[in-house]
C-alpha cells in the first residue's frame, strides 16, 4: 500500500503528468533526458558517498530511508540497464540489482510503473565496469543472478564468466575504461530505456571528466561522518578526478523532503569543448 507522505515536493519542474500510481506518489513522471545517465547517490551533510563497508553501503550512508528506498526502485524500474563499478559490486557482495530488492512490498506498483515506461517486465540487465576484468566470485549478482550481468573494460564489453582478453597480457596494467566506452556498453545493453548508474565515486569521476550530460538524483542524508587522514575506505561523491570550478556545474530540477532528508535532482549538461559532443545533448 502507498506510504501517505512518503515524498513533500517542495521543487519540481516537470511539467508532464505522472503516468501511474508511484508517480502520482512522488508527484512527477520519472523521466531522464535523451542522451542523458541517470546517476543515483545518497550522501551525508559532508559529501561522504560511500563508509567503504562491506554490506549495503547506501543503507549505511542514508539510514535506508522508506522515500529513498523507493526512489531508488522507481529508478530501477525504468531503467534500460543498470551500471556500477566492480568496487560497488564487491563493496555490496550480499545485494541485487533489481528494484524489488530495495521495495519488496512495492512489487505490483514497480511492475506499473515499468510497463508504464515502456520497459518489458523483465528487469534491467547490470553492466559492471571493471578496469582489470576481475570480479568478486561471492559476488550474489553472480553466484544467484537475478538479473543478466554483463562486464565492460577497456576492450568493450563481454557476458560475467567469460574472461576478458587484456592489452599486453597479464603483466601489463590494463587501460582504463572510458566514459565513451561505457556509455556505447550501456546503449547496447538498455535497448533503447533509460541508463541509470548507482556508483561509485570512481566510475562517477570517469562519466564527468568524459564530459557526459547527467541527470543525479542526490539524497542528502541529516548525518556528518568525516574523512580522516589516511582513510581508505570512506569516499566523497566524486572521487579520481579533479574537475575545474563550475566546469560540470548542475541546474536544480527538484527538491523532495523525507523528514530530515533531502531528495535533489540536478541536470549536468555536456561539457563544452570536450568528449561532451559525441553525447548528443
Amino acid at each position: 500500500m502507498p506510504v501517505p507522505g512518503l515524498f513533500s515536493v517542495l521543487l519540481e519542474r516537470e511539467e508532464d503528468a505522472p503516468r501511474c500510481a508511484l508517480e502520482e506518489e512522488y508527484g512527477a513522471p520519472l523521466l531522464v533526458g535523451a542522451g542523458r545517465i541517470a546517476v543515483n547517490f545518497v550522501s551525508t551533510i559532508d559529501g561522504v558517498a560511500s563508509l567503504g563497508m562491506d554490506s549495503d553501503d547506501s543503507r549505511a550512508v542514508g539510514g535506508g530511508v522508506a522515500a529513498d528506498r523507493t526512489l531508488m526502485a522507481m529508478l530501477r524500474a525504468v531503467a534500460g540497464v543498470i551500471v556500477v563499478g566492480a568496487g560497488t559490486l564487491r563493496a555490496t557482495r550480499n545485494h541485487q540489482w533489481t528494484a524489488i530488492t530495495l521495495a519488496p512490498g512495492r512489487a505490483r506498483d514497480l511492475a506499473i510503473l515499468r510497463a508504464a515506461a515502456g520497459r518489458p517486465a523483465a528487469p534491467a540487465p547490470l553492466l559492471v565496469v571493471s578496469r582489470t576484468g576481475e570480479l568478486p566470485a561471492d559476488a550474489v549478482a553472480l553466484t544467484h543472478p537475478a538479473v543478466p550481468v554483463h562486464v565492460v573494460t577497456a576492450e568493450g564489453a563481454v557476458a560475467a564468466g567469460t574472461p576478458p582478453r587484456l592489452r599486453g597480457g597479464p603483466a601489463a596494467e590494463p587501460d582504463a575504461v572510458s566514459a565513451a566506452v561505457i556509455l556505447a556498453a550501456a546503449r547496447d545493453l538498455a535497448g533503447g530505456g533509460a541508463l541509470l548508474c548507482e556508483g561509485g565515486p570512481h566510475l562517477f569521476g570517469t562519466l564527468l571528466e568524459g564530459g557526459v550530460p547527467v541527470d543525479l538524483f542526490l539524497t542528502i542524508a541529516p548525518q556528518l561522518v568525516g574523512i580522516s587522514r589516511g582513510s581508505a575506505g570512506r569516499r566523497s561523491l566524486v572521487e579520481g578526478v579533479e574537475l575545474p570550478p563550475f566546469a560540470r556545474a548542475g541546474e536544480l530540477r527538484s527538491v523532495r523532503r523525507a523528514g530530515d532528508h533531502l531528495l535533489l535532482r540536478y541536470t549536468i549538461g555536456a561539457a563544452v569543448g570536450a568528449e561532451g559532443a559525441l553525447w548528443g545533448a
